[in-house]
């Protein structure tokens, strides 16, 4: 079978071209006519739609491969040399890309589609769509690098669209700030990403950098060296994917439009730092120290997020806080070496965060772009199509068998009860009891009880079916895909685990029956007690409440944010505005000015003799040629 062919390069080429193309239709209409929406509409939709296309042939011709050959390459061309050692821009799709491909193409697409109706009469349409190509694009770049190097490429990419979108109403300053907080938060995470890279090239680069090469040549790392890799690129995870320290950026990338907040939460950014630890599962697999760092700070990052979504009144946030907690969970699988698991999570949670995003978004637009929970109620009736979808997106996130979320969570649960990690799954209970919680204390408070704001709730109606479509087709997928990896226990065959298999190095956990039916039950009643504690307390309407001790600590996010800014905003910025004061204008602009000071004196000198008169010009040519003479003639004698 032929590894090598040339159309894997067109998956993440042709978002790209859409932006580009988007991009100049955008510009062009500053200055002429402008176009109508329902152009830049196609044009968006193209790119996204093909890729898909594109990423269900990668599927099927590597299903139709045998299981130790499955991977396509392709090299587009050399990027740079070092010695004998060639960086190329090439791509990789095996079973771990091709899984990745398939969400994020299919649910980058209804997104897409889905904005055609949330921006309709947007002044800068087309450069959204500009953007939101690009930064798809980017995504794809990042799933199909066939080594670290192009990888992070995408990376970046991803980061800088992120920014763009996240600011994309920038006439508000607070959106700005937040972008720049996003932008700013991942630099730091991607510092740790970029080390982890050099180490790993100083330790095995010269025997080729592409992700075949390093799995092939792991072996010689030392346990110090691989260690210090791999908690190096889990910094950079941490920034991407948004867990402790480096979670602070997402809840305020809620600036940007809902669509936007969907793309990152479901199907690009976010997953990178998940995907990126289990491409590199061949390093993680044998260092058990930075799996249970992972692991731990996964879990933790979970049971926090879960905390502050409790008690969140933006819609927005608390799916924010959610998708904060929920990839807690899937580093708290891949940090357990279930990575099969995590990537699982990844795959259902594309879809059920999507889905009450776009929810949300549609529930945002009926209410002429309300955000804040208190301020709804009794929706249900004006919104039919929005509640059924959103409260099926609701219990699989909450984890209520059979819907999607039940699945992967439990077998990361249970992976981490069989391997031995009791504390990470007590905690993992706890959170999912909790998840419950506050995802149907938005439901209730939203779509429930009597109409806080009679006026809005009036005027409020179903989306377009523009956007009712998408969440449709989401819902299906958050009802049916935990079916594709059911356990023994159900009857299944879990296919995606074996489907994964030859891309990650993991061995899955033997346990009893026992174990994974006391996993399972733990699930389950912790979904029922999280959900009977809504439903008691928010069922049939509340007003909103007064927060008070560690209710308000928790509101607050635990000042986080201003002790981050206390600790390290204030005293950068004094120590700049002290550098500004004292150190520039003597060590930095002292030499600059003492320059210019000697030219403005040499300046002076020469201005004696360049007096602008054309009869002292000719005696200085009669005194030169003079002196010129006299010297020639005593050479001569």
């Amino acid at each position: 079978m032929e590894h090598n062919v040339t159309f894997l390069g067109y998956i993440p080429i042709l978002p790209l071209i859409g932006a580009a193309v988007l991009g100049l239709l955008h510009v062009g209409t500053c200055t002429r006519k402008p176009i109508h929406e329902k152009i830049y509409g196609v044009f968006a939709c193209i790119g996204p739609l093909l890729s898909f296309v594109l990423a269900l042939r990668v599927f099927f011709t590597l299903k139709g491969m045998p299981e130790e050959a499955r991977y396509l390459t392709q090299e587009a061309f050399t990027w740079f040399q070092v010695g004998d050692l060639n960086i190329s821009m090439g791509f990789l799709a095996d079973p771990l890309s091709s899984l990745m491909l398939l969400f994020v193409t299919l649910i980058g697409s209804l997104i897409h589609i889905y904005s055609i109706g949330y921006m309709s009469g947007d002044k800068n349409f087309g450069k959204f769509f500009a953007y939101l190509n690009l930064f798809l694009g980017s995504m794809l770049v990042l799933v199909l690098g066939d080594s670290p190097v192009v990888m992070f490429v995408g990376w970046e990419g991803v980061g800088l669209c992120s920014y763009l979108l996240i600011s994309f109403y920038c006439e508000d300053t607070d959106n700005v700030l937040a972008g720049n907080k996003a932008f700013i938060v991942n630099r730091i995470g991607d510092l740790g990403f970029v080390l982890g890279m050099g180490f790993l090239f100083w330790a095995i680069g010269a025997q080729g950098f592409d992700f075949m090469s390093l799995k092939a040549n792991a072996h010689v790392l030392a346990p110090g060296v691989a260690l210090t890799v791999c908690l190096l690129l889990f910094v950079g995870a941490t920034g991407k994917s948004a867990q402790i320290p480096l979670y602070v950026w997402l809840p305020d990338a809620m600036a940007g439009p809902t669509p936007v907040s969907a793309l990152i939460h479901a199907a690009t950014m976010v997953t990178a730092g998940v995907y990126m630890v289990a491409r590199f599962s061949f390093i993680y697999a044998h260092v058990p120290l930075a799996g249970e760092i992972v692991a731990w700070v996964g879990i933790l990052t979970a049971l926090l997020a879960a905390i502050f979504g409790m008690f969140q009144d933006d819609i927005k946030k608390v799916l924010a806080y959610s998708t904060v907690s929920q990839l807690g969970y899937m580093f708290a699988g891949v940090g357990v070496a279930a990575y099969s698991a995590g990537i699982f999570h990844v795959f259902t949670h594309a879809f059920f965060k999507a889905l009450l995003f776009l929810g949300a978004g549609a529930v945002i637009y009926a209410m002429h772009h309300e955000q804040n929970i208190w301020k709804m109620g009794g929706l249900k009736k004006k919104m039919p199509k929005t509640y059924i979808t959103m409260l099926i997106g609701a219990l699989a996130l909450a984890g209520c068998p059979p819907f999607a979320g039940f699945f992967s969570k439990d077998e990361i649960l249970f992976s981490a009860l069989a391997t031995g990690h009791y504390g990470i799954w007590i905690v993992g209970v706890l959170v999912a009891g909790m998840t419950a919680y506050y995802t149907f204390r938005m439901i209730f408070v939203v779509f429930h009880g009597e109409p806080r704001d009679q006026e809005a709730y009036d005027h409020a109606h179903e989306a377009p079916a523009v956007m009712t479509v998408p969440l449709i087709i989401l819902a299906v997928g958050a009802l049916c895909a935990g079916f594709l990896n059911l356990p023994a226990i159900f009857g299944g065959h879990q296919q995606v685990s074996h489907w994964l298999a030859p891309s990650l190095t993991e061995h899955h956990p033997h346990a009893s029956l026992f174990v994974e039916i006391i996993a399972i039950g733990a699930s389950v009643l912790a979904f029922v007690i999280g959900i009977r504690a809504a439903y008691k307390r928010f069922g049939a309407g509340a007003e909103e409440p007064q927060f008070q001790g560690f209710a308000k600590f928790a509101y607050h996010k635990f000042y986080v944010d201003e002790l981050y800014d206390a600790v390290f905003v204030q005293p950068y910025k004094r120590i700049g505005d002290a550098i500004r004061k004292t150190i520039e204008p003597s060590v930095t602009d002292g030499p600059v000015t003492l320059a210019a000071k000697v030219y403005m004196i040499a300046g002076a000198a020469f201005k004696v003799f360049q007096v602008g008169y054309v009869r002292v010009y000719a005696l200085y040519m009669i005194i030169g040629l003079s002196v010129m003479s006299l010297l020639l003639s005593q050479s001569l004698n």
